[in-house]
Formats: structure tokens, C-alpha cells, sequence
């Protein structure tokens, strides 16, 4: 008995010896997240990889991770909040020359751009007497999306809006939109006849239309006024944009998106503009996800960048955050400079929630 006792000290003690000369830098951490964009809630996985490159185990292995603050994780997992993230922290064994995969489900309602980075790496020696840290230096990132609003009055809004554009393409003759000429019936009105093909033809004909061309709407997103640290209502006006844009483009609407937001760690430009149609909503989604007021352009020159870039028979929809006083003389200008119709939706008056009608989100 007393033989294996010494057996068994002697093991113990070769063991703590190997642990205490293993190399820190045999152990490499990585880690990946399987979305780099995201619906707001949606769940993904960040997964982190230890691989063990040497011939000697690691009984006690602690990996510590920074999540941002707004990620949910499970109320099972160990996890301290500071002020920079959630420090979490996962622990393992693993083998000589083995690489073990550590994942963890999780998700982010707020929009933005979201950092997920490595921390520390603590092991100990095999009697567990001292401990061992190594610093995590990976860094890997997420957008997620604004929301999409449900909301009758914005809803009620664009709808009566895209049916005044319509109606006023029926009504107002365009001669660019004339597709040909068929013989007068006696029921057109005399503006329609097309006297050059009667005069050719020796008998009255008149204009066809194509009153079915695509509508075409340039939505208008600004950000001026908005505290670079005001991330609440930047996002406001992110959801009420993605909002329009989708609306607009399942009603069938070609829709060129503006906006002089910032496009964090993407596009150092003053201006951005994305073109947005069915089944193309991708770039404009991760573009509204990164969008800051930080270095934000001017209205005005947003208006004269719209103006020179947009359709020629596009109709607008100008977006301006909340205590913006120039949304009627922007839209003013809008009217004046191309005839089209213009509507102004005010971010303020939509997240009130004081009343859905459309009357109220328009200025």
C-alpha cells in the first residue's frame, strides 16, 4: 500500500513538472460568427475554436470573451456586465493535439454594428497551484438590421402617396410615356389627337399612352441635427427608412434610396446611395444597420446630390428626424426644382403615438 502511495505521489509530481514547462503559446484561440448581417432578434451562433498543439492535456482550460451589452445570452451561462460588454467565460478540458469547438447561441434586437472579441485564456498546472493567462486578441463583428415598423399610419401614408403619383401620370400628359397612335373614336378628348400622324394618315388619330410604366420613387433619408451620440433616434429613422423602401418596392416601385448618413467601418462618402428593388433589399438593409450621424453631410447638399442623381420623373419622400423645422421648405424646393410629388414623413411625429393617422406623420 505504502509502495503505490509513492507511485502515485511520483506520477503526480512528473505531471506537475511536464504541466509546469508546457509552452502557452502551443494553445491558439479563434473564433467565428456564422451571420455577418442579421434580422434584429434573429438568433446566430458565435462559435470559439482552442486548438491544443502540443502533446500535453489541459485538465482545467478557462476561455473569457467580450460580448456586446445588448447580446442575450442563456441565464445558465456565467457572465459578469461591465461597462465595456459581457464578460463571459467558458470552461473546458481538452487533450494533447486536440481541437475542441466551443458554441453558444445568441442574439441582438438593437441595430448597429456589434464587436464580439476575445479577452483572456487561463489554464493552471496539473495540481492546480498556479495559474496561467494569455491575452485573446481576435476581433470579429455583426450589423443588424433596423426593424421594420407596423404601423397603420405610415402604412396609410404611403398608400395615399403612391396613388396620387399614379393618378397625376393618368391626368398629365407626357409625351415621353406616348407608346403609338390608333384612329379617334369620337370619344377622346381633342388634346389627345395627334395631328402630325392625322395629317399623314388624311384622318384623325390620336395618342396612346402607357399609363403602367414603373412607378418611380427617391426616398430621402437625413440625419443632420442628430447627435452623433443620439443612437435612439438614429434608429428610428433607420426603421421608418427600411420600412418606406420595402413598402414601396413590394407595391412595385423602382426606389433610389439617398441618404447623408455615415457608413460606419464601410463607405467614407458624404453621401450614399443605394438603388432598391425586389429581391435586392441587401445592400440597403446592412447599409441602414451601419449608418451613424457622426460627419454627416448638410441637407442641402443631400437635396442637390438627390436631384442631380434621381429619375427625371421620380417622385420623393423626404425622411427627417425628429424637431427638424425645414421638412416644407425642402419639399418646397423638391416641388419646384421637378414638378414630381413630395412627401415629408417626420420621425418624431410617427414614434409619438399619438395618433396613426397619416395627417400626423406628414409635415
Amino acid at each position: 500500500m505504502i509502495a503505490l502511495l509513492f507511485v502515485i505521489i511520483a506520477l503526480g509530481l512528473i505531471l506537475e513538472v511536464i504541466s509546469l514547462r508546457r509552452d502557452p503559446n502551443k494553445v491558439k484561440i479563434d473564433s467565428s460568427i456564422s451571420e455577418q448581417v442579421t434580422e434584429p432578434g434573429a438568433p446566430f451562433k458565435v462559435q470559439t475554436v482552442i486548438t491544443n498543439r502540443s502533446l500535453i492535456p489541459f485538465s482545467y482550460l478557462s476561455v473569457s470573451e467580450v460580448y456586446p451589452a445588448v447580446a442575450k445570452l442563456p441565464e445558465s451561462m456565467t457572465f459578469l456586465t461591465k461597462n465595456d460588454g459581457i464578460y463571459t467565460k467558458m470552461v473546458c478540458r481538452i487533450r494533447g493535439r486536440q481541437r475542441k469547438k466551443l458554441i453558444l447561441e445568441t442574439s441582438i434586437k438593437k441595430r448597429g454594428i456589434h464587436t464580439f472579441k476575445g479577452d483572456s485564456v487561463e489554464f493552471g498546472d496539473f495540481l492546480g497551484f498556479r495559474e496561467f493567462s494569455l491575452r485573446a486578441a481576435y476581433r470579429r463583428e455583426i450589423v443588424v438590421y433596423p426593424e421594420k415598423l407596423e404601423h397603420p399610419g405610415l402604412t396609410d401614408a404611403l398608400g395615399r402617396f403612391c396613388g396620387d403619383v399614379a393618378a397625376k401620370r393618368y391626368l398629365i400628359r407626357d409625351p415621353i410615356l406616348t407608346v403609338g397612335s390608333r384612329e379617334y373614336t369620337g370619344r377622346e378628348p381633342m388634346k389627345e389627337i395627334h395631328w402630325l400622324q392625322s395629317a399623314h394618315r388624311s384622318e384623325l388619330m390620336v395618342r396612346e399612352f402607357d399609363y403602367n410604366r414603373q412607378l418611380s420613387v427617391c426616398v430621402i433619408l437625413s440625419v443632420e441635427g442628430i447627435d452623433p451620440w443620439g443612437e435612439q433616434e438614429i434608429d428610428e429613422c433607420c426603421a421608418i427608412a427600411r420600412t418606406v423602401c420595402e413598402t414601396l418596392v413590394s407595391a412595385g416601385a423602382a426606389v433610389n434610396f439617398f441618404t447623408n448618413a455615415l457608413l460606419r467601418r464601410k463607405e467614407d462618402k458624404e453621401y450614399w446611395k443605394c438603388e432598391v428593388s425586389s429581391g435586392s433589399t441587401g445592400a440597403l438593409l446592412e447599409g441602414l444597420g451601419r449608418a451613424s450621424s457622426y460627419g454627416c453631410g448638410p441637407l442641402e447638399r443631400l437635396l442637390i446630390y438627390a436631384l442631380r442623381e434621381n429619375d427625371y420623373d421620380a417622385a420623393f419622400i423626404l425622411i427627417l428626424p425628429s424637431g427638424e423645422k425645414r421638412g416644407e421648405e425642402a419639399a418646397n424646393r423638391l416641388r419646384s426644382s421637378t414638378g414630381q410629388e413630395v412627401l415629408v414623413i417626420n420621425a418624431g411625429a410617427v414614434y409619438s403615438g399619438t395618433d396613426e393617422r397619416a395627417r400626423e406623420i406628414t409635415v
